[in-house]
């Protein structure tokens, strides 16, 4: 199996087994992020159970009330990943190709002392747009859609749809119209819109001694 394979059985589970209201796909490094009432749920995918995935997991507690590892279900399961889940109250679903579900190997322990530190403050779920709800969990980089992806698109069909008869913009026009992902939009948009990967569709000037762009005719 694929990880990507197991991402509905895990959102069916989510959804269905623990009542998860929202699931998230590939948000901030994390395969899957849930919403249960006040708690926040991570998941972590693998093809198989090691070393790395319970890491993974491990580091997620930081920030989720639950921390799940998901995996295909192994011939066997070792009794010392069994003591590390058990231990770090991590916890531990496989998924059957006989019933085509996720089971509960290891049942997750609430995690009362989940921080809000890492991520600036906010909760896991603060980071969600509209577009993880449609990623598809444990797809290799570059193949779902990620923050950079949603800013560029919706640049893109600002600028495609505005800028008839060759009408330019300046970057605060566009920020007026484009909800970015960066912390410190305006330098971090104009430079990307001018990096090498953009010139097949944006095109820049300088007016007035300020920075203008459009949309290049293909």
């Amino acid at each position: 199996m694929r990880e990507s394979d197991l991402f509905l059985p895990v959102k069916e589970f989510l959804l269905e087994e623990m009542g998860c209201t929202d699931v998230y796909a590939e948000l901030l490094n994390i395969d899957v992020v849930a919403v249960c009432g006040p708690c926040d749920i991570a998941v972590e995918m693998k093809t198989s159970l090691n070393f790395k995935v319970i890491e993974q997991a491990y580091d997620n507690l930081h920030n989720a009330q639950y921390s799940w590892i998901a995996v295909p279900k192994p011939k066997n399961i070792s009794h010392m990943a069994q003591r590390i889940i058990r231990q770090h109250g991590l916890g531990l679903m496989t998924y059957s190709e006989r019933t085509g579900r996720m089971h509960i190997e290891v049942p997750a322990r609430y995690n009362r002392l989940a921080q809000k530190r890492k991520y600036g403050g906010k909760r896991l779920r603060d980071y969600a747009r509209d577009f993880h709800r449609n990623n598809i969990g444990g797809v290799k980089g570059g193949e779902g859609e990620t923050e950079y992806s949603n800013t560029i698109k919706n640049i893109r069909e600002f600028l495609r749809m505005r800028s008839f008869q060759g009408k330019w913009f300046t970057v605060d026009e566009i920020l007026e119209h484009c909800e970015t992902h960066y912390a410190n939009p305006k330098p971090s948009v104009i430079a990307t819109l001018q990096a090498h990967w953009n010139r097949d569709w944006c095109e820049s000037i300088i007016i007035d001694r300020k920075r203008h762009f459009r949309w290049k005719e293909q």
